[in-house]
Order: C-alpha cells, then structure tokens, then sequence
C-alpha cells in the first residue's frame, strides 16, 4: 500500500482525500477517495494504485476528448 487514509491528491484542481483502502482481487489495492464539493455534498470514486500513480505523475485526469476541447 502506497498511499495512506488523508492523504490528499489534485485531480483536475480539486483535491481528493483518500477515505478508504482494501485489498481488490486479492492482488492490488483499491482506494476510494472523496470530495467535497462546495454545496457540501460529497462525491466519491474508486481508483487502483496504478491509476492514482498516473494521476498523480501527469497532474490531472482527463476524461475525455470533448473535455479537452471546451
């Protein structure tokens, strides 16, 4: 395990805290991390270690082409 529970990671400017980690098919680390959106509700994703490193390496993440566009 890489990264630890309040750790925090930017994803396309908004900082993400890793809420949650566990074991994922018995090999790799699955993390969930939260965010707190200005409203205060909070939105939640699930990202596997190797994800978070190429998140983490490239500063951002892109979801797709017309997100890049705009």
């Amino acid at each position: 395990m890489k990264y630890k529970i309040d750790d925090m990671i930017s994803i396309n400017n908004a900082e993400w805290r890793i809420a949650e980690f566990r074991m994922g098919r018995g090999r790799e680390w699955k993390y969930t991390l939260s965010h707190e959106d200005t409203d205060g509700s909070y939105t939640t994703m699930s990202l596997n270690e190797r994800a978070i490193d190429g998140i983490t390496l490239v500063g951002g993440m892109i979801g797709s082409i017309s997100e890049i566009q705009k």
